[in-house]
C-alpha cells in the first residue's frame, strides 16, 4: 500500500524504536497499553476503544493535569499487524462522514536492524492545518508520544 506525501499539507516523524515490530503493534492494539503511551504525559489517556478493523471506531479522550479533557472520535482506514496502522477523524465508525476533521493518520512499521522503524505521518487537507498543527506542537508532542511508545515496547520485548 502507498501513501503519498506532501511537503506542502503534511508533517512527518521517522524513527527507529529499539523494540520489534510485534510489540509496537501490541502497543497499538492493547487498550490498556495503549492508554499508557498515547498522550504526552503528564497527560493521560483515561478512555480508548479500538475497533481494529477497516472502518472500526478509534475513539481516545485525553486528560492534562489541569483538567482540560480532549476527545477524538474517528475511523481506522487500514490495519496490517506491525506494519501499518491508518485512520481519520474525518469519517466515524462505518466510515460515516462526520461534517468536520483535522487530520488523517498514517503509520508505517517495518523491521529494522535495531527493532522497528516508524515513520509517523499527519495528513492534513490544505497548509493552513498543517500551520496549525506545527504551531500545536506537533513535533515535540507527538515525538514524546512515539519515544514513550518505543519505552513500553522496549519492555515488552525483554
Amino acid at each position: 500500500m502507498f501513501f503519498s506525501f506532501s511537503e506542502e499539507t503534511d508533517l512527518e516523524i521517522d524513527r527507529v524504536l529499539i523494540a520489534s515490530p510485534e510489540a509496537v503493534w501490541r502497543c497499538w492494539s492493547d487498550p490498556a497499553l495503549f492508554k499508557q503511551w498515547f498522550s504526552p504525559k503528564p497527560a493521560v489517556v483515561d478512555e480508548v476503544r479500538l475497533d481494529l478493523q477497516p472502518g472500526g471506531e478509534f475513539f481516545t479522550r485525553m486528560r492534562s493535569p489541569k483538567g482540560k479533557v480532549v476527545e477524538s472520535t474517528g475511523c481506522f482506514l487500514a490495519l496490517s499487524p506491525g506494519r501499518l496502522i491508518a485512520y481519520t477523524d474525518t469519517l466515524g465508525p462505518g466510515f460515516h462522514p462526520r461534517g468536520k476533521g483535522f487530520l488523517t493518520t498514517v503509520i508505517m512499521m517495518s523491521a529494522d536492524p535495531v527493532g522497528t522503524r516508524y515513520i509517523a505521518r499527519a495528513l492534513h487537507a490544505t497548509p493552513e492545518q498543517k500551520k496549525k498543527h506545527e504551531d500545536m506542537g506537533f513535533q515535540d508532542g507527538w515525538g514524546r508520544v512515539i519515544t514513550q511508545l518505543g519505552e513500553l515496547a522496549r519492555q515488552i520485548d525483554r
